[in-house]
């Protein structure tokens, strides 16, 4: 697996319910995409921060064709729906060679949307 096709996904959150309603969005959704999910999906880990009411996604995938598989399959599941029910999406960041699908799919966010499309250096340990 080459480091320099891999997406990073960084989804900055406000929190539109509690944090423990987040809390269990995520752990569910969590549990399933790690269970029943896209392989391609390398980390998935997910922040709150209860004193400012925020929360973060930090997520790795193989590359663009995982990031576009995991979301045609995710948004099908109760525990996705869930999820955004509890949070409202600020920004955006993907590092890492996007694809025309990608590009497509959040041309239609109304969050920042912030890019960084070429490795610079990096290694995976």
């Amino acid at each position: 697996m080459s480091v320099s096709q891999q997406i990073v996904n960084i989804n900055e959150y406000k929190l539109a319910a509690s944090a423990d309603d987040y809390v269990a969005a995520i752990s569910s959704l969590a549990a399933r995409t790690e269970s029943d999910g896209e392989p391609g999906v390398l980390r998935y880990q997910f922040y709150v921060d209860r004193a400012s009411n925020t929360a973060t996604a930090v997520i790795h995938y193989s590359d663009a064709d995982a990031w576009v598989n995991h979301h045609r399959l995710a948004y099908q599941w109760p525990e996705m729906a869930a999820l955004q029910a509890t949070v409202e999406l600020q920004r955006i960041t993907f590092l890492g060679p996007t694809s025309d699908e990608i590009e497509a799919m959040a041309s239609g966010i109304t969050a920042d949307v912030v890019r960084g499309d070429e490795l610079a250096a990096g290694f995976i340990r």
